[in-house]
């Protein structure tokens, strides 16, 4: 959990570098991290303190549940969890345009080392003082069809 929180205090503090959308994905990539890590602390450090997140999740009849979620609620979730997390993505698309990106991504995430889900995550981040950092995060999540 310290190795993961320190990555994130680094790729916060870096300067700017010469490509915008490298370091965006960075910052996306550090999220992950996070989550996949646990680190409820370094999550609050990537995003803005007044993010939101949404989860889409698709029941196997297709059935639509929507979800919500502040920062302090997913910081909660990763607090109590027990599990192994491993959510990665698969060929992101950056978009930026001077201090504002978009990454939209194919993504699967496993638990204790099985598939659970798979789907798309959408970023939205904003770079404040030559940081990015994530102000929006809306996921789908696929019980069906995924990669293996």
């Amino acid at each position: 959990m310290i190795r993961s929180f320190a990555l994130a205090v680094l790729l916060l503090a870096a300067p700017a570098a010469a490509d915008p959308a490298a370091d965006a994905l960075a910052a996306a990539n550090a999220l992950l991290a996070a989550v996949n890590s646990n680190d409820a602390e370094a999550l609050g450090h990537i995003m803005l303190p007044g993010a939101t997140l949404v989860s889409q999740r698709y029941a196997a009849d297709g059935a639509l549940q929507s979800r919500p979620l502040t920062v302090a609620d997913m910081q909660a979730s990763l607090r109590a969890n027990t599990h192994h997390y491993d959510e990665r993505l698969q060929n992101p698309s950056v978009l930026v345009q001077r201090d504002l990106a978009q990454i939209w991504s194919r993504y699967t995430f496993d638990v204790d080392g099985k598939r659970q889900h798979c789907g798309v995550d959408s970023f939205s981040l904003v770079r404040i003082e030559s940081v990015w950092r994530v102000s929006h995060l809306a996921w789908t999540a696929e019980p069906q069809g995924c990669p293996k």
